[in-house]
């Protein structure tokens, strides 16, 4: 019988953000591994929704973005292929925490369809906080920060040229 041992994840952000619904707040970490790749899990809902506290790869969410028909938005149904046997929420609630990191934006009028955004300020953040060796305790509080009111730019936003994988 083989051990196989999944990667250790150092805990580089906790944040809280409201669910897609805007009725709940979910709490979530924003980790990495010893090889820099970034990860979310959601750690807690102030709702009644089941949820799977399990991480997910921003690299794996990636190309679960760039497999989806580029003629469709992306929904929470965009993340279900990664979590297969898991709650049903779980998909709804890591696209909250995308939203919340500017990582997709809801189209106007369309409160549950969304379009990625190339995750620029996103990934120099998490880069800044891996280089500084944050490390993070599973219950150190959240720190509360103004809404950002910075506007994205056209290129920003996802288009079928941009190759979220081949670009970082």
């Amino acid at each position: 019988m083989t051990n196989t041992t999944e990667p250790t994840k150092r805990i580089i952000k906790i944040e809280q953000c409201s669910t897609l619904t805007g009725k709940e707040t979910l709490t979530y970490h924003i980790g990495c591994d010893d090889n820099k790749v970034i990860y979310f899990r959601v750690v807690a809902n102030s709702g009644n929704g089941f949820f799977n506290k399990d991480w997910l790869a921003l690299s794996n969410i990636q190309q679960a973005f760039e497999d989806w028909p580029v003629d469709s938005t992306i929904t929470s149904f965009t993340l279900w292929s990664l979590l297969k046997g898991k709650s049903s929420n779980t998909s709804a609630f890591i696209l909250a925490t995308l939203k919340h990191e500017g990582i997709v934006a809801t189209l106007k009028g369309k409160r549950r369809n969304h379009e990625y955004i190339e995750p620029v300020e996103f990934l120099a953040e998490m880069g800044k906080l891996i280089a500084d060796s944050v490390d993070l305790k599973p219950d150190a509080s959240v720190k509360k920060k103004p809404a950002s009111t910075a506007k994205r730019t056209k290129s920003q936003h996802r288009s079928t040229s941009y190759n979220p994988i081949t670009s970082q």
